[in-house]
C-alpha cells in the first residue's frame, strides 16, 4: 500500500454542532462511469474511480464522508486491499488505504456475477467557502474503486449530553482552558479506549493532539472508530498548537486546538473502540453522548 502522507489542511471544525442532513454529491468533471449496487434491499449509486481524475465541488462548512468499496470477480475469504487518493484544493494528496472482506449479499446491476467488499469510510471536515476535491485511484490495482461522496451539514447540538468515561484507561489528564479544568483521557497507538453506549444516541469524540517540542506548529492525526470488529470510520484531523490551553503537570507538552467527530449509534448496547492510527504521537480524548 501507499504510505499515507499528512498535510496542513486548514479544516474548520464546528465544535458545538451536530449533523443535520446528508447529500450525495455528483462529480463536476470526470466520473462518467457509474455502478449501482443492491445493498440491503436498496440501490446505491457509486462513481467509478480509476487513474483519471474525478472532481467534486463542495461548499463548506461541511463534513465529507467518503464511502469506498472494491470489486472482485471471485468469491474470496481473503480481505481485499485497495487505495485511492484525494486532493483538497491545491494541497498535496492524501492517500487512503482500506482492507476489507467480501460482503456476499451485495450485487451489482451492471455486473451481477461480481462481488464487493464491505465499505471503507473516511471523513474530512472542510471550512467555509468553495472547495475542489479531486480523486484518483492507485494505478497498480487490478480493479477500479467504487466511491460515494456524501456531504453533511450541521445544526446546533441537541440537549441531553452526558460525559462518558472509558471502560479502561491509562492516564487521566487535566487541560486548563478558559479558566476551567477539563478532564481528558490519554490515547496512544496500540492502546485503544472503549466506551459503552446504549443507542440510539450520537457519540461525540473530542480530541487534542499533545504537541512535542520537535513537532511543527500544525500536525495531523487519524482516529479509527470501531464497533466490535467493524470499522465505523477513520477520521482525519488537522490541528495547530493552542495558545490558550495547557496540560496540568505536563509543562513540556502543548495541547492542540480541540477537534471533534460524531458517530450515530443505532439501537441497542454497543462497545465503541477508538484507536490512534499514528505510532509517533499521543492525543487526549473526551466522550459525550447525546439523545
Amino acid at each position: 500500500m501507499s504510505r499515507t502522507v499528512y498535510y496542513r489542511i486548514a479544516f474548520l471544525f464546528l465544535f458545538s454542532f451536530s449533523i443535520l442532513s446528508a447529500e450525495l454529491l455528483i462529480p463536476t468533471a470526470g466520473g462518467e462511469e457509474k455502478e449501482i449496487l443492491k445493498i440491503a434491499g436498496k440501490r446505491r449509486l457509486y462513481t467509478i474511480v480509476k487513474e483519471a481524475a474525478v472532481v467534486y465541488q463542495v461548499h463548506g462548512p461541511a463534513r465529507i464522508e467518503l464511502i469506498a468499496r472494491y470489486p472482485s470477480p471471485k468469491k474470496s475469504r481473503k480481505s481485499q486491499a485497495f487505495s485511492y487518493h484525494v486532493t483538497i484544493d491545491d494541497e498535496d494528496p492524501i492517500s487512503i488505504n482500506h482492507k476489507y472482506e467480501i460482503r456476499k449479499s451485495i450485487r451489482s446491476v451492471q455486473h451481477p456475477s461480481h462481488y464487493y467488499t464491505y465499505s471503507g469510510n473516511y471523513f474530512i471536515n472542510v471550512e467555509a467557502g468553495d472547495h475542489t476535491l479531486t480523486f484518483t485511484a492507485d494505478e497498480k490495482q487490478n480493479y477500479p474503486v467504487l466511491l460515494r461522496v456524501i456531504k453533511k451539514d450541521f445544526e446546533t447540538a441537541k440537549k441531553g449530553k452526558r460525559e462518558l468515561q472509558p471502560m479502561v484507561f491509562q492516564s487521566n489528564r487535566i487541560v486548563q482552558a478558559g479558566g476551567k479544568d477539563i478532564s481528558y483521557f490519554e490515547l496512544n497507538h496500540g492502546r485503544p479506549l472503549q466506551v459503552e453506549v446504549q443507542g440510539p444516541k450520537t457519540l461525540r469524540i473530542f480530541s487534542r493532539l499533545m504537541f512535542l517540542p520537535q513537532m511543527g506548529e500544525e500536525e495531523s492525526y487519524r482516529l479509527r472508530v470501531k464497533s466490535g470488529s467493524k470499522v465505523l470510520g477513520t477520521y482525519f484531523m488537522s490541528t495547530e498548537q493552542s495558545t490558550t490551553a495547557t496540560i496540568k503537570d505536563l509543562p513540556d507538552k502543548v495541547p492542540g486546538k480541540w477537534r471533534t467527530c460524531e458517530i450515530e449509534i443505532p439501537k441497542g448496547k454497543h462497545i465503541i473502540s477508538v484507536e490512534l492510527v499514528e505510532k509517533d504521537r499521543s492525543i487526549l480524548t473526551r466522550f459525550q453522548e447525546y439523545k
